[in-house]
């Protein structure tokens, strides 16, 4: 699950228009009559002939078309709606059980004369009832209204509506379907004349009304897994939850400790420096009045689906009882139970009671697992958790198995070793994702505590994990064959796991902000390795030079990450040039050969352009003022590490002789044509090149390494660094372009290109990148940088024009003079592009 998910909460809310056409027999009709309908009818009249079930909401079936029963006391009163898919896409959108296309927002049914408004009142602010703040929120801030909809019959205790309103996009689906349309043609509408309810059932504690929806678009789109891809059939699951009204007590989000939070404007006071507040998602496990042992009243009790299959079924439960150690060292016993999907008449998954743990099958795997989560939005209280496992995970972890950690290990490679690997695999996953059900969010630093050693140790990781938290996406824990080897993932809950728990579930009496001065002392000791937390937006812009600090990485293990990272690429280079000897097996295509080699490919390249993160960067804490050991919020990557990182990217990324492979085992890397039809594919659509173009691949990683090394924001930080530092104690910008344009170029003047295609290309893309930043700088580029790679093209003509006709061969000597004449040209256009017109509208000659 994803941060940006619960951030994406808006104050305000956009209005949705939706169509209520009327419906009969399970299609909408058309209407036919132009006057007004006619007023409410008799209650008594208007059920005769109908089915009525008995729930929150009790739901009317007559004539085909689904109605809601409200009670005038349900006027005005707050219920939870949710919008959620229960069909998927094959992995080319949401999954069924996500809950994150819309957000959870409450609901409203207000009488209005002989209609019935659906309003989303505006409720993400806190104030005090009947107060001027209050009032003043009322007047301020608006509404969305959903729909309003005639009254279809009433008496003194039932007034009945259509749900039509329910047809319509309610969670703005429209947006993630056309999100990766590449032309209007493919964009997706909404069909009402073919979409219809499917099932509509009252519960005590919610209503569900499931809709089928039919999506049409003008041409075909990339959707391709659906018989016709114009035509999308997707069923939307919409509940209507009864809000909670139990005491619960919210509790404040600390940004010390990594929890999921809803976001609030508290107006009711004006004794806080901001009005934004926080509140945690989090279980609510019953009233606890003391700091005594409590049994939890209202567990978390998880069903295990039927279509989980039965090898991994022990595996699912086991991982997620284990979550409650956690609970029991905060004094909440009992706080998780597993059971199967009951078979009992009126047991029901679509019961908000049930919190369900699924498989899902995609044709194109998308998400791996992910948590699924609905709460009440005015306190962050979760009503409803879950686990989404895709269905591809088995598979990954046998590959994995056999592909890597087989072969590395020197371990037999047999049903049983791959058996036992992947139940591991999937208890790490299921560990993970049930996490997130408690409320807490990635954790993306917690492998910086731990050290090689610690790592292969089997006794460490059974106590401590691979990493602090199992809240990381952590890889596998491989060592190479003869060295010692702790666990390959992260099967029991780390140090951070427990600290954070506390957090979030440790008895504090008081009301929220009473809570605290405790909360914060807990949430102190950030600058502790075991506790420190770091999530997605740490971690995740890179690329774009947002992130900066080094030790926040995803699938990194050791307090040395490059290091560790040398370790790796050394293992999976020597996999990949001997792949040959293992496959493909007897009887078996070389796709199987080509599969294992491009995992670990995969996995070098991810290592080979982690060390990029380390240039430009600084240590960031989140540590408060008075924390105990605490560092300054921003501190300095030492020049030496940020210098090793540079040798790192030149020795294993940068350089040709890196990525030089056995000829025989490219020869190998072939597919059959069956197998052309992976990833969800099922028309002919056979890659490009029938080998693996490992240049072309190493190519595409370079690229992204260089343009995320020269973006802007990672400039303009090098370039300002040493107002914060000095200068001469971090990585400056001038460092940046020295060291590419020696590491990248080399000795060109003395005619050498280097080690063949692969640093060719790279010249190649450094000077059409130096080039991009002296003649069109992308936005926000300091005037620093472009004057350095003016520079550097400068010595680029020079040495390349010396070195050309020293060059060994005609490849290298053509490629000098490109080099040359490229940057000649980027020099002239600038100064082009700078220079008068005269009268003819051409350059002067002075501008020549």
């Amino acid at each position: 699950m994803r941060k940006g998910q619960w951030s994406s909460l808006a104050f305000v809310l956009a209005a949705v228009a939706l169509a209520t056409p009327s419906m009969g027999a399970g299609t909408p009709s058309k209407h036919k009559e132009s006057h007004p309908p006619a007023g409410p009818k008799p209650y008594g009249s208007f059920v005769k002939g109908a089915t009525i079930t008995p729930g929150l909401i009790p739901i009317i079936h007559k004539a085909g078309k689904v109605y809601l029963a409200l009670s005038p006391a349900q006027f005005g009163k707050d219920f939870i709606e949710t919008s959620v898919p229960s069909s998927g896409l094959g992995g080319l959108g949401p999954a069924p059980g996500t809950p994150y296309v819309a957000p959870a927002r409450i609901l409203h049914f207000e009488r209005a004369g002989n209609s019935v408004v659906l309003r989303w009142p505006n409720r993400y602010t806190l104030t005090h009832p009947g107060s001027p703040q209050a009032a003043g929120v009322r007047s301020s801030l608006p509404d969305s209204v959903i729909a309003v909809v005639p009254i279809a019959a009433q008496d003194g205790t039932h007034v009945v509506i259509s749900a039509d309103a329910f047809l319509g996009d309610i969670a703005n689906l429209a947006a993630r379907l056309n999100a990766g349309a590449k032309k209007p043609t493919q964009h997706y509408n909404l069909d009402l004349k073919r979409t219809f309810f499917l099932q509509a059932k009252a519960f005590p504690l919610n209503d569900m009304l499931r809709v089928d929806q039919s999506w049409n678009a003008a041409e075909k789109t990339r959707l391709d897994n659906a018989p016709d891809s114009r035509y999308v059939e997707v069923r939307m699951t919409y509940n209507l939850i009864a809000a909670p009204h139990d005491g619960y007590e919210p509790r404040i989000y600390d940004p010390r400790v990594g929890y999921f939070s809803i976001p609030l404007m508290d107006f009711s006071t004006d004794s806080e420096l901001q009005r934004a507040v926080h509140y945690i998602l989090r279980w609510n496990f019953g009233n606890r009045t003391s700091p005594a042992p409590f049994k939890a009243t209202h567990p978390i009790v998880f069903y295990l689906s039927d279509d989980i299959p039965s090898q991994y079924r022990k595996t699912v439960r086991e991982a997620l009882l284990t979550w409650g150690q956690a609970f029991a060292r905060v004094g909440i016993d009992d706080a998780v139970e597993v059971r199967d999907q009951p078979h009992t008449p009126g047991w029901d998954p679509d019961d908000i009671r049930h919190n369900m743990v699924r498989w899902i099958d995609t044709s194109s795997p998308a998400f791996g697992a992910e948590a699924l989560i609905i709460t009440d939005p005015r306190t962050g209280e979760e009503l409803n958790v879950g686990v989404n496992v895709d269905a591809m995970m088995g598979l990954t972890g046998r590959h994995i198995y056999q592909y890597v950690v087989a072969p590395a290990r020197g371990l037999p490679d047999t049903a049983t070793a791959q058996r036992k690997f992947t139940d591991e695999f999937i208890r790490y996953v299921v560990l993970h994702e049930s996490g997130h059900d408690t409320g807490l969010q990635h954790n993306f630093i917690g492998s910086m505590a731990y050290t090689a050693k610690d790592l292969q140790s089997k006794s460490f990781t059974a106590r401590n994990g691979i990493a602090t938290s199992v809240m990381g996406y952590l890889p596998v824990n491989l060592w190479p064959k003869g060295t010692r080897q702790g666990d390959f993932f992260q099967v029991v809950l780390g140090p951070y796991d427990y600290y954070a728990i506390r957090y979030g579930y440790g008895y504090v009496p008081g009301t929220p902000r009473e809570q605290l001065p405790t909360l914060r002392r807990w949430a102190s000791k950030w600058a502790d390795p075991r506790y420190r937390f770091a999530s997605d937006e740490d971690a995740g812009e890179f690329a774009n030079g947002h992130s900066i600090d080094p030790r926040v990485q995803t699938f990194a293990l050791t307090n040395h990450p490059v290091a560790w990272c040398a370790t790796q690429e050394a293992l999976l280079r020597h996999l990949m040039n001997t792949v040959g000897q293992r496959f493909p097996q007897p009887g078996m295509p070389y796709d199987q050969a080509r599969a294992a080699f491009m995992m670990p490919l995969q996995l070098d390249l991810r290592c080979a352009t982690m060390a990029a993160n380390v240039i430009g960067g600084e240590y960031l804490s989140r540590s408060l003022k008075g924390d105990p050991d605490a560092a300054l919020p921003l501190s300095a990557v030492p020049l030496a590490r940020e210098q090793g990182a540079w040798s790192a990217l030149s020795d294993r990324l940068f350089s040709d002789s890196a990525w030089s492979f056995e000829p025989g085992v490219l020869r190998l890397l072939t597919y059959s044509e069956d197998s052309s039809l992976s990833g969800g594919k099922w028309g002919y659509n056979p890659p490009p090149r029938h080998d693996v173009p490992v240049v072309t691949i190493v190519g595409k990683a370079q690229l992204a390494t260089l343009h995320a090394l020269f973006s802007p924001l990672r400039m303009q930080r090098l370039d300002d660094m040493s107002t914060k530092y000095g200068r001469g104690k971090t990585m400056d910008l001038t460092d940046l372009f020295d060291w590419a344009q020696s590491g990248i170029f080399g000795d060109i003047a003395s005619g050498a290109a280097h080690d063949g295609l692969i640093r060719r290309n790279l010249q190649t893309s450094y000077a059409r990148l130096l080039s991009q930043i002296w003649t069109a700088p992308p936005k926000g580029t300091p005037s620093d940088a472009q004057a350095l790679a003016r520079l550097g093209l400068q010595k680029l003509v020079h040495d390349a024009t010396i070195g050309a006709p020293r060059a060994a061969d005609e490849v290298e000597r053509a490629h000098l003079e490109a080099l040359a004449a490229l940057a000649r040209q980027a020099l002239r256009a600038r100064v082009m592009a700078a220079a008068p017109l005269g009268a003819a509208g051409k350059p002067s000659a002075a501008g020549w």
